[in-house]
Parts: structure tokens; C-alpha cells; sequence
């Protein structure tokens, strides 16, 4: 009995000593296994972290890509409505100059009839008609003339205008290149720099803790249990923190260079406003004083022929008032003949029909 006694102690000793050999190497597997966890998840994190960052620098260079080329189309076909412009205004000056030509050469030649019909028995009236005539046309002459250099000049200010439009885009374009390249290329530098850094520092912490986890190694295993959850703890913050640290500078970086594009534009509308501004001012200013100069030169010329013909005498104004209306009746007479001679004409072709 007591050997049986001895023998169980024996066996119950045994057992627990077993119990607690396989439970505390139950327990370091266990141990290892979270280890390897969250160390995986660590190294897939670090790895979607480089994906997202290689994603995100794809896609910004594809939308830099798409606005330069949207700026290089716009440009292009700004350049191709000017020349489609420049043609249709050509061939409308070209139409109306054709037209213009056209009734001036008509109206001429109809007046230069009617002058020959009476050239024999109205020379000296004639002679005076043809000198206020040649007064007309060198006033005339210098009219277009005058028409024509304000289209000179105004042909002059618009090249000048899309010249100058055109240089200044060309140089906010290259301006906001070098900024663009230069932001592009800080960016790189600090994403390199803050990688060395913290793989740096995450390094010298791992080694650290493998130091002191090799150093409590010896405790008890609760003692084992609370060290890791608070290294893990330790170190789920700081990751957490910094890639809160890092989104953070992100979205002010963001909003920096938003903000800086928003506000650059609104200037750049601002300018632009200001500048047709005043370019319309300077052109009304033009065409106000340009017609009443034209108008005040007409003023002075209906005073001048009004005074003129007061200052003629009674008897001529009377004959030329018995010439006009003589040459009203002789008009008349014509226009007489001529609807007679139509209607015989009509009446001819309709009885040469039936």
C-alpha cells in the first residue's frame, strides 16, 4: 500500500511536470505565432503603404499628363479659330470692298449720263457742280483714307494684343513647370528621407526589444504576456501616429498647393479684366473723338454752303429755282414718255401671245 502510495506520488509528480512542460511549450508556440502575426502584418502594411504610394504618384503624373495636354489642345485650336476668323473677315472685306465698287461704279456712270444730257446748255452750272464734286471726292479720298489707317491701327493694337496674350501664357506655362518640378522633386526627397528615418528608427527599436525580450526571456510566463502586450502596444502607437503624422502633412500639402492655384487664377482674371477695360476704354475714347471731328467738319461745311447760298443774290437764287423746276417738268415729260412707250411695248408682246 504504501509502495502503491509512493508509486502514485510518483506518477501524480510526473504528470504534472509533464502538464507543465507541455503547457508551457504550448504556451512559447502560441507565443511565437503571435509573433509571426504581427510581424506579417507589419511587413503587408509596409507593403500596401508602397503600392498606395507607387498608385498615387502614377496618378498624379497622369493628371499632370491630361492638364498639360488639355492646355496644348486648347492652345491649338485658340490658334486654329484665330485663322478661320482671319479668313472670313478677309472675305467679307474683300465682298464689301467688290459690292462697294460695284454700286460706286453704277452710280457714276449714271450720273456722268445725266451730265453729258446737260453739259450744253448747263456748262457754267456744270463747271460748278464739277468743282463741288472734285471737293466731294478729295473729301472723300480723305475720309477712306482716314477709315483706313484707324483699321490699320486697330489691325496694329489687336496683333498686338494677341502677341502679348500669347507670351504671357507661354510664360505662366513654363513658370508654373519649373514650380510644378520643383514641388515634385522637394516631395521625393522628403518621402526618401522620412523612409530612411523611420526604417532607421524602427530597426534600432526592434533590436532593442529583441534585447530585452531575450533578457526577460527567464520570467514567468504572465510576466512574458504582459511585457509583449505592451511592446505591441508601444509599438501599434507609433505606427499609428506616424502615418496619421503623415497623412496629416499630406492633406496640408494639398490644400497649400490648391489654395496657391486658386488664388493665382483669380488674379490672372482679375489682370485680364482690367486689361480689356481698358483697352474698350481707349477705344471708345477713339471713336468719340474720331466722330466728333468727322461731325464738326460736316457741321462746318453745311454753315459754310448755308451761308453761300444766303449770300446769292434774289434774282439767281429765282433763276435757279425756274431751272430746277424746269428740269422737273422735262424729268416728267421723260417719265411720261418712257411709261408709254412700256405700256405699248406690254400691249405689243401680250397681242403677240394670244
Amino acid at each position: 500500500t504504501l509502495q502503491c502510495s509512493i508509486r502514485a506520488m510518483i506518477a501524480k509528480r510526473r504528470m504534472r511536470e509533464l502538464r507543465q512542460a507541455r503547457h508551457a511549450q504550448q504556451a512559447r508556440e502560441q507565443a511565437v505565432r503571435r509573433i509571426q502575426r504581427v510581424f506579417r502584418g507589419n511587413q503587408g502594411r509596409k507593403g500596401y503603404a508602397s503600392c498606395r504610394e507607387l498608385y498615387e504618384k502614377g496618378r498624379r503624373e497622369f493628371q499632370a499628363a491630361s492638364k498639360l495636354q488639355a492646355m496644348a489642345r486648347r492652345d491649338a485650336a485658340i490658334k486654329r479659330v484665330d485663322l478661320m476668323r482671319d479668313a472670313m473677315l478677309l472675305t467679307m472685306h474683300q465682298a464689301a470692298t467688290f459690292m462697294r465698287k460695284m454700286w460706286l461704279g453704277q452710280k457714276t456712270r449714271k450720273r456722268y449720263m445725266a451730265l453729258r444730257e446737260e453739259f450744253a446748255a448747263h456748262e457754267k452750272h456744270i463747271i460748278c457742280m464739277q468743282r463741288h464734286a472734285r471737293g466731294f471726292l478729295v473729301r472723300l479720298r480723305m475720309w477712306r483714307e482716314a477709315i483706313r489707317m484707324e483699321d490699320e491701327l486697330w489691325g496694329a493694337l489687336e496683333i498686338q494684343r494677341v502677341w502679348r496674350g500669347y507670351v504671357g501664357r507661354v510664360a505662366y506655362e513654363t513658370k508654373y513647370e519649373q514650380v510644378w518640378r520643383r514641388e515634385m522633386a522637394t516631395a521625393m526627397i522628403q518621402r526618401n528621407l522620412r523612409g530612411w528615418l523611420a526604417r532607421t528608427k524602427v530597426s534600432r527599436q526592434r533590436r532593442r526589444i529583441a534585447r530585452a525580450e531575450f533578457e526577460r526571456a527567464r520570467l514567468r510566463f504572465r510576466s512574458a504576456q504582459r511585457v509583449q502586450a505592451l511592446a505591441r502596444g508601444v509599438l501599434t502607437r507609433k505606427v499609428t501616429s506616424m502615418h496619421a503624422a503623415r497623412k496629416t502633412r499630406a492633406a496640408i500639402q494639398l490644400q497649400r498647393i490648391w489654395r496657391g492655384h486658386a488664388l493665382r487664377k483669380q488674379l490672372w482674371g482679375q489682370v485680364v479684366l482690367l486689361r480689356a477695360t481698358m483697352i474698350q476704354a481707349v477705344a471708345r475714347g477713339f471713336l468719340v473723338r474720331n466722330r466728333r471731328f468727322h461731325l464738326m467738319a460736316k457741321v462746318i461745311l453745311v454753315q459754310r454752303a448755308f451761308r453761300r447760298a444766303r449770300q446769292r443774290p434774289k434774282s439767281v437764287k429765282e433763276k435757279a429755282r425756274a431751272e430746277r423746276k424746269m428740269r422737273h417738268d422735262k424729268a416728267a415729260v421723260i417719265q411720261n414718255k418712257f411709261r408709254e412707250h412700256r405700256e405699248s411695248q406690254e400691249v405689243e408682246r401680250i397681242q403677240q401671245k394670244s
